[in-house]
């Protein structure tokens, strides 16, 4: 009884901090990775008009792979699982992730190319939530 009470209330602290973990006890354990709310150029988040849509996308960039110049109409959170990539804003000095690091890119990031910037595979998670219909990712005009 005395146990069920102590997990009870670490739930409850947990729910309201989510920063604290579980009960060492539990199986399970709760680890915040990543927390912003600005791009990074340091523009504050803000979500477009719509019915809401979440996504998850998984890129694999193979050595020299580019994503080429582009924009982004909504709010991204990437993580770098694997490798090493570099983003390349029109304008601005380029950026290095490695693996472990999270970003986030938005509406006034200014165009850009993601890059693998080593020999190995580079894998990068995007997650966005935006509004249905409204693409993640526009491609520039050449």
């Amino acid at each position: 009884m005395i146990k069920n009470l102590l997990i009870a209330f670490a739930f409850t602290l947990m729910l309201i901090n989510p920063s604290i973990s579980i009960a060492a006890e539990s199986p399970v354990d709760v680890q915040e990775v990543f927390v912003g709310s600005e791009t990074m150029d340091g523009d504050a988040l803000k979500y477009p008009r719509g019915k809401a849509e979440i996504r998850l996308q998984r890129v694999e960039l193979a050595d020299g792979g580019i994503v080429p110049l582009h924009s982004h109409p909504i709010p991204l959170l990437g993580n770098v699982e694997q490798g090493t990539i570099v983003v390349k804003r029109e304008g601005m000095e380029e950026i290095t992730y490695t693996e472990g690091d999270s970003f986030i890119v938005g509406p006034k990031t200014p165009k850009h190319t993601m890059g693998n910037a080593k020999s190995d595979t580079a894998i990068v998670w995007f997650a966005a939530i935006g509004a249905k219909d409204v693409p993640i990712l526009i491609p520039a005009e050449e």
